[in-house]
């Protein structure tokens, strides 16, 4: 494992994740992967949000009104 993690430049920790990914998952888990975060930790959750915009649209009376 030493001698491939060199000649590709990588550490053995990460030579052995590559390889354990690759057992587990087949060739497929060797494609780039998005680094992009799968949820953002403010976001709410798309069940909530619905929910605030159907509230919204039924109480639209209880709201403040502009008078402009």
């Amino acid at each position: 494992m030493s001698e491939v993690c060199r000649e590709f430049g990588i550490s053995r920790k990460t030579g052995y994740k590559i390889f354990d990914r690759y057992k587990e998952y087949g060739l497929e888990a060797l494609s780039d992967r998005s680094r992009r975060p799968v949820r953002y930790a403010n976001q709410l959750p798309s069940q909530i949000e619905t929910l605030i915009v159907q509230l919204k649209a039924e109480k639209a009376a209880l709201g403040c009104t502009q008078d402009t």
